[in-house]
């Protein structure tokens, strides 16, 4: 009967099945004690490792890229948009790092910005170049330029307000104004320049329309006015509103004009007024100002004797 009482006890068998549960309890524990963590610390060492390497070469590239930028100045604000670009990976990639994402993914990304680098690189030594090139042709200029000293100290300026600042602003901007009277020759056509009012058949102005990548490609029209000296009453091929442009509503007279076909890029731009046969230029200082449709580009001035 007691045998009975035992086989029907329930609490027996609780007491057996707790046991077991103990007994498995304890073995998983000292697997994942004793022989799976190993393993898990590799590979949370691993991944550490992992992460603080895309790290490092991710701060390389934005480490070289800012230096490069205050290396060159002025130049690397032409190139904002590939900068956004650049920072816009950059902290893309840090997102990455930060979560664990895949290591091959996050370092295809890093080979992509790497070559985003460099090409921003390779614009802005060409940009550098184009600039050098700007200057020696400016200085060729004023080798050939009887002007005053007054003419050649403010070439000097505007010289170096190019060198100090380029405007990535979306409009046009102008550099390298410059207005000389010149007369021709009549056996070879030889164009020569002169300060005497006397002798002159064309008021030339010449400058450099900038590059600027922001601005739509397209026709670009350029008017020159010609202001005469002591009445400021601008030089006009006729008379009315044929020759007027509307410019922030009010109508302006111009000189002379010219449509250009802009396609983003440094252009040297050059407008001449030709004297009417008979007529001669007066002595004095003539105000030189240029404009677009929409935007003041600047002014020089030149002295006839």
């Amino acid at each position: 009967m007691n045998n009975d009482l035992n086989e029907n006890n329930p609490l027996k068998k609780w007491v057996i099945l707790l046991a077991i549960l103990a007994a498995v309890f304890l073995g998983t524990t000292l697997y994942f004690g004793f022989f799976a963590k190993p393993v898990f610390n590799q590979e949370f060492i691993k991944k550490v490792v992992e992460n603080e390497l895309l790290q490092s070469e991710l701060d390389s590239v934005l480490t070289e890229h800012e230096r490069i930028k205050v290396e060159y100045g002025s130049l690397s604000e032409q190139l904002t948009e590939k900068d956004s670009i650049i920072l816009a990976n950059a902290a893309e990639i840090k997102k990455l790092i930060a979560s664990q994402a895949d290591y091959r993914k996050i370092k295809r990304q890093l080979e992509r910005l790497q070559n985003i680098a460099k090409e921003y690189v390779e614009e802005i030594d060409q940009l550098f170049t184009e600039n050098k090139q700007l200057k020696e042709e400016n200085q060729q200029i004023r080798v050939h330029l009887e002007a005053s000293k007054k003419e050649i100290e403010t070439i000097k300026s505007e010289k170096q307000e190019l060198n100090q600042t380029i405007s990535t602003a979306a409009v046009h901007q102008a550099y390298n104004i410059n207005s000389r009277a010149v007369y021709i020759k009549n056996r070879n056509k030889e164009e020569v320049i002169t300060e005497k009012a006397n002798r002159v058949d064309q008021l030339k102005t010449t400058f450099i329309l900038g590059a600027n990548s922001l601005i739509p490609a397209g026709p670009v029209t350029i008017y020159c006015r010609i202001a005469v000296p002591g009445s400021g009453r601008i030089l006009m091929p006729g008379s009315g509103d044929a020759f007027t442009f509307d410019f922030n509503g009010e109508k302006l007279q111009y000189t002379t004009k010219k449509t250009i076909n802009y396609n983003n890029q440094a252009e040297t731009v050059t407008l001449v007024w030709d004297l009417v046969e008979g007529d001669k230029a007066i002595k004095g200082r003539y105000i030189v100002q240029l404009y677009t449709d929409n935007h003041y580009l600047g002014e020089t001035s030149f002295e006839l004797k």
